[in-house]
């Protein structure tokens, strides 16, 4: 593993017994009680998943009927139900679920469910993470957050789930993929919070009597291109650079904007794409360099939409301009 790579837990388990499933379920989700209908002649249990220590990814299959009641479920569960049927319970609310459906179990919640032989792709993420989306992108003080609903605010924000979860899937199950280094692994988690604050109805959806941005003057630019120069190898969020500007996240938009006609984060990609053509105009082939570790140094973590930007800004390919170096 390279140096600044985050480890990514790569498992998969299958068994046949039902009390070994219930077992391994508890283990990596919650606390649960669970009742299966008597004298199962044929049961299977299976799950791929992948752990980052912060973001967990799961595809589970479970081949019977299961009523269960959970303790309260301490983190941000989400899953995308490829079959089955499912009728989950919490909150106060009842859904229906089949292939395609999404849900998300509000957290500190527990739920009541019947579900019979499903197959899904779950997403775990730490209910901090998800806040932090929330105050960064909608400007929500961190109480004031909470998830409103387990089904998502619109068709076309559950499609846009849907596949932002399939790139994570993607991404992250390949056995052969490339372990993201630490503002990639960032990066990675911030997609899937903010996609699921997006998606699931929650305080932050209800932000917009919230009071505009204040007035930011030079030094508070200077402030925050100062902290970007010197923090672009690592895993930087708006409301890092924020703090940094002494100000709020909403007025550095603001100001980014009205002075320089950007964002902050595309600032920063703007910082790393040089760095990482800096880095591919030193770099010797010979040597063992690849456009693909350079450009993971820097966070790119989509070679091809590395290749593309890079294109742009420099006219040429970054592999030709590593191979004429």
């Amino acid at each position: 593993m390279a140096p600044g790579e985050v480890p990514l837990r790569r498992s998969a388990y299958t068994t046949s017994n039902v009390e070994e499933a219930h077992d391994a379920m508890r283990r990596v989700y919650f606390d649960f009680t669970a009742r299966v209908p008597p004298g199962l002649d044929r049961f299977t249990y299976d799950v791929r998943s992948v752990d980052s220590g912060v973001i967990g990814l799961d595809r589970m299959r479970y081949s019977t009927a299961l009523d269960i009641d959970t303790a309260p479920v301490g983190y941000v569960h989400a899953a995308h139900v490829l079959g089955g049927n499912l009728t989950i319970r919490s909150a106060g609310e009842q859904v229906h679920l089949t292939a395609g459906d999404l849900v998300l179990v509000p957290p500190g919640e527990s739920f009541q469910g019947q579900l019979i032989d499903f197959d899904v792709q779950i997403l775990r993420l730490p209910l901090d993470a998800v806040t932090h989306a929330a105050t960064v992108r909608w400007g929500l003080e961190p109480a004031d957050f909470a998830f409103r609903s387990m089904t998502p605010v619109s068709a076309p924000l559950a499609q846009f789930w849907r596949e932002t979860l399939v790139y994570l899937h993607r991404v992250t199950l390949n056995p052969d993929a490339a372990l993201p280094s630490a503002p990639a692994h960032a990066a990675l988690i911030d997609l899937a919070a903010a996609a699921t604050v997006a998606t699931f109805p929650s305080t932050a959806t209800t932000a917009c009597y919230l009071p505009g941005p204040g007035e930011t003057g030079p030094g508070t630019i200077r402030r925050a291109i100062s902290y970007l120069e010197e923090h672009a190898a690592e895993a930087t969020t708006l409301a890092d650079v924020a703090a940094a500007a002494r100000t709020g996240p909403r007025g550095l938009q603001a100001a980014f904007r009205r002075h320089l006609d950007t964002t902050p984060m595309a600032y920063l990609r703007r910082i790393r794409l040089e760095r990482a053509h800096r880095d591919l105009l030193a770099a010797d082939p010979g040597h063992g360099a690849t456009v693909g570790a350079i450009a993971r140094q820097w966070g790119f973590t989509h070679l091809g939409r590395f290749a593309a930007a890079y294109r742009e800004a420099y006219g040429t390919s970054p592999a030709e301009t590593l191979r004429t170096r």
